[in-house]
């Protein structure tokens, strides 16, 4: 048994966590009516109850592999759309500790050390961070403060930047 092998303890667990953030984002899903899509070929809310069945038989069979896979694809959207308010539903539903954003934040912190906005991807998640502080309980002012200025000066040097 090579030394990246889970045991069998560890399996069963990661086994148990997986299931449930899977089957906690699909119902995220069937609670949230800007995910329902319907066609005349396709039902979204079926077709999500149709994943929490296989999600349960992946899990009875031990696949895990499947099981991380379809986490983070199922996952994909919340973070490109930066849904921050899943990631919190993921952690209020399973009680994982789990950080589907922890590259975002790391960027958001990346910026605050060095003091300046560089880019306008930067200066989009700065602007997505400062909309979810305001709205979240309770207020870091202190942060909102710092990430309103860092914005504000990226915005004057834009707009001091000749237009060719």
């Amino acid at each position: 048994m090579t030394d990246n092998k889970l045991s069998k303890e560890d399996k069963k667990m990661e086994l148990e966590k997986y299931r449930a953030l899977v089957l906690a984002t699909l119902d995220y899903y069937l609670e949230n009516s800007v995910m329902q899509i319907k066609t005349v070929d396709f039902d979204s809310t079926e077709n999500y109850k149709k994943l929490k069945i296989q999600t349960e038989e992946h899990y009875q069979k031990g696949r895990l592999t499947r099981l991380k896979q379809w986490f983070r694809d199922l996952t994909e959207m919340q973070v490109e759309t930066g849904d921050l308010k899943f990631n919190k539903y993921l952690q209020d539903k399973t009680k994982y500790e789990i950080d589907i954003f922890k590259s975002y934040f790391q960027r958001i912190d990346k910026v605050i050390e060095k003091g300046k906005i560089t880019t306008d991807n930067q200066f989009y998640d700065i602007n997505m961070m400062v909309n979810q502080l305001c709205q979240t309980e309770p207020t870091d002012n202190e942060k909102i403060e710092i990430l309103n200025r860092l914005l504000g000066e990226y915005e004057q040097r834009k707009t001091r930047k000749p237009t060719a």
